[in-house]
């Protein structure tokens, strides 16, 4: 995925809905929690065990894939709204992870 690309066509979207004017920093962290809560709803009251298999429901599955989508989308608005350039960020983080945490923990 060309994350670059991805944000390009997210960023076109906006400005074809006009929603560019709603994408403050604390309104985009808000979406983002609001998103991944919705995911967060389709495991609910479900086990651990019977979590993985919700998205064995091809119905859930896609309703599931439509919040990591818009919780993704949110983010990535927010990175570029912050300056910060995500895949760059990601990679330096993975990075830094790999030095901290050698190993399994006990």
């Amino acid at each position: 995925m060309d994350i670059k690309e991805v944000l390009e066509r997210y960023n076109e979207l906006c400005e074809d809905n006009d929603w560019q004017v709603y994408h403050t920093p604390k309104n985009l962290a808000s979406a983002v929690c609001v998103s991944a809560s919705k995911t967060m709803e389709h495991f609910q009251w479900v086990t651990e065990e019977d979590s993985l298999s919700v998205g064995l429901i091809p119905e859930r599955k896609q309703q599931i894939s439509g919040e990591i989508t818009e919780t993704f989308f949110y983010l990535l608005a927010l990175s570029n709204k912050l300056g910060i350039d995500l895949e760059a960020a990601i990679l330096e983080k993975a990075e830094r992870d790999r030095e901290q945490h050698v190993g399994a923990p006990e």
